[in-house]
């Protein structure tokens, strides 16, 4: 189980990293030195890039890496700087549990549910769930952050 916690965004980041590399790299195979372009690759490559950055979202948030404009955050004392941080993760929360909701009622509609790709003829749903699991995930690497660090803040990454 530590382990799960400790690696589990970056063990799947980089599956799914490997997976893009892979993918690419036959399909500019087959293109180029065969003339015969493979015609799902390019579909499972978008799809997994795109659970790549919801997994990659919720690792910066475990690691404190996201990058943050720290202007109005420098002028403040520590104390403020402190309640400012709190604040702004309270919002990101919010705007997560939010997105969450959102994609969730997207999911499920029937329409949607309905729907196959073009391509791989998989359900287009799948897709769409990696928002609501990469926010969901954000939002417990939040509150693990609070939760294991009550009174340490993170140091941002200064732009």
């Amino acid at each position: 189980m530590k382990w799960l916690n400790e690696n589990l965004e970056g063990a799947v980041g980089a599956l799914l990293l490997a997976a893009i590399v892979i993918l690419i790299t036959i399909q500019v195979i087959m293109r180029y030195v065969f003339q015969n372009a493979l015609s799902w690759s390019e579909e499972l490559t978008l799809w997994t890039f795109i659970w790549f950055i919801w997994v990659g979202i919720a690792y910066a948030f475990k690691e404190r890496k996201h990058v943050k404009v720290t202007f109005f955050q420098d002028l403040l004392p520590e104390k403020m700087k402190k309640y400012l941080e709190v604040i702004i993760d309270i919002a990101i929360v919010a705007f997560l549990l939010t997105m969450t909701y959102q994609s969730y009622k997207l999911i499920t509609l029937p329409y949607v549910l309905s729907q196959k790709s073009v391509v791989l003829n998989l359900p287009i749903a799948i897709m769409y769930a990696s928002a609501p699991v990469g926010s969901l995930l954000s939002v417990f690497r939040i509150v693990q952050f609070y939760v294991v660090n009550r009174t340490k803040v993170s140091s941002p990454v200064e732009v």
